[in-house]
């Protein structure tokens, strides 16, 4: 795990193109524009934006949805109402992924392959695949096989989430054939901010992705369960050897929990009702996740607090061993291997306590009384108690995949908030995806369109593919 010294907002990819209606030589070169940046300057500024994407519009925007969060004022309240419009996910959209990380992982792959440097493609595809898995879990159909051609493509097809679930799944077993390739000079090291270039250390983060994403899938075949555990057995095995980026301590390279908490006091505070049902139940993580003000429970308590996921350094995972083990928990139970999921359930919660600096004096009693099955009888009993202790353990560190459960599983069982049934959100249920953002209606009409007329309407009440029955 690598501390980042300089938070890379900017898009170095961005810097490799530009536009020329004819050659005239020299006379059409930009002294000051770079033609090419190195391997080792692109790293850094991939994994910078696709982690700080993370804890920003892709952290919050599904916590205030799933309801650890909501609005206390400004544009957040509203969003806790499910108003959210085709601006307000347009950042992530452009600047967090099709312009930012998700480009720069191409440029990468691109480079990388004509440079022969293995663990830079491979390294580049996992975080691909990542960040593809995000976007289509968002929006559904999305624009990939013709998303980066540059001036040639300029109005890119939206692939069907169908064929997306495909190629990332795909672009991970590249990326592990690549990184099972001999070292080459030149390889990723301190560049590296997440592992320093350690292959095996991003093949085992290759599987734990591949299980999130065939768990994704258990709706559409039940038998990914199954594929889901053997992925599992093959990814890494604890809290240390998960793919953690943390942030620095500076305002420049804080956690983006930590700026957000800084830039907008009280805009957005934790869910009373979250808090009493953990206090309900004595969960000795509430000192960790939330700070009382006296009238409110905050996410957020100064930099340098005890709070674990919004202090200025600390760490956002790609994919934690407690997810892992919480992934492990569900595909044996829908594998009728009760005591092999209850094991698993109470492993996951260990990891979870531990990673936020719960000591075990402390958190026994809790495991003693919920990571087990005791008094459920039923398949779908026990899975309602997974989900629901995962929904606890995955707060801020891995916001997305805890409404992907919900739109999979149904659990929690939330109810939806007051005032959600408006043109957005039509019938005000808990929303089901985001609306496409501005920039695609603009620029990318004609293939948007197409993609909404497959979907039925662009609004968050319609099911995206993966979690349709």
């Amino acid at each position: 795990m690598k501390r980042i010294k300089i938070y890379l907002f900017a898009t170095i990819a961005g810097l490799l193109f530009s536009t020329t209606a004819c050659d005239f030589g020299n006379l059409n070169v930009d002294p000051t524009q770079l033609s090419s940046v190195e391997l080792r300057a692109m790293m850094p500024a991939a994994q910078s934006q696709m982690s700080y994407n993370q804890g920003a519009l892709a952290g919050r925007m599904p916590g205030i949805i799933m309801q650890h969060f909501i609005g206390f004022d400004a544009q957040q309240v509203p969003y806790t109402t499910y108003n959210i419009n085709e601006a307000d996910m347009n950042n992530l959209w452009v600047t967090g992924m099709y312009v930012g990380a998700l480009r720069d992982c191409d440029v990468i792959i691109k480079q990388a392959t004509d440079e022969e440097q293995p663990y830079y493609v491979g390294i580049a595809k996992i975080m691909m695949a990542h960040g593809l898995n995000v976007v289509t879990t968002f929006w559904g159909d999305i624009p990939y096989t013709e998303a980066f051609g540059g001036n040639e493509q300029l109005n890119p097809a939206f692939d069907t989430q169908s064929s997306v679930y495909t190629s990332t799944l795909s672009m991970l077993d590249e990326a592990i054939t690549e990184l099972k390739k001999p070292s080459v000079p030149g390889g990723p090291a301190g560049d590296d901010l997440i592992f320093g270039g350690d292959a095996e250390k991003w093949i085992a983060t290759a599987h734990a992705l591949k299980a999130r994403i065939y768990l994704q899938m258990t709706k559409k075949d039940a038998g990914n369960a199954a594929s889901a555990l053997l992925e599992v057995g093959m990814a890494f095995t604890s809290n240390d050897d998960e793919p953690m980026f943390t942030f620095g301590s500076a305002k420049t390279e804080a956690n983006p929990y930590a700026q957000f908490g800084a830039q907008r006091p009280k805009t957005l505070i934790v869910n009373p009702a979250f808090h009493d049902a953990m206090e309900a139940k004595a969960d000795p993580r509430v000192s960790k996740y939330m700070a009382y003000d006296g009238s409110d429970w905050r996410f957020f308590d100064g930099p340098e607090s005890s709070l674990f996921w919004s202090r200025n350094a600390s760490p956002i995972p790609m994919i934690s061993f407690t997810e892992l083990k919480f992934i492990e928990a569900e595909a044996r139970l829908r594998s009728a291997d009760d005591i092999g999921a209850e094991a698993a359930l109470e492993a996951a919660l260990e990891a979870n306590m531990e990673q936020v600096g719960i000591a075990s004096i402390d958190y026994t009693p809790y495991i003693a009384g919920y990571g087990n099955f005791t008094g459920l009888t039923t398949m779908e009993e026990k899975l309602e108690h997974l989900i629901g202790e995962k929904y606890v353990a995955l707060y801020s560190q891995a916001e997305p995949e805890i409404w992907n459960d919900f739109r999979r599983t149904g659990y929690p069982a939330l109810t939806p908030v007051p005032g959600g049934d408006h043109g957005l959100n039509p019938g005000g249920a808990i929303p089901r995806r985001f609306i496409y953002p501005a920039d695609e209606r603009s620029t990318n009409t004609e293939q948007m369109d197409a993609a909404i007329s497959r979907l039925g309407a662009d609004d968050m009440a319609h099911d995206i593919w993966v979690f349709q029955n």
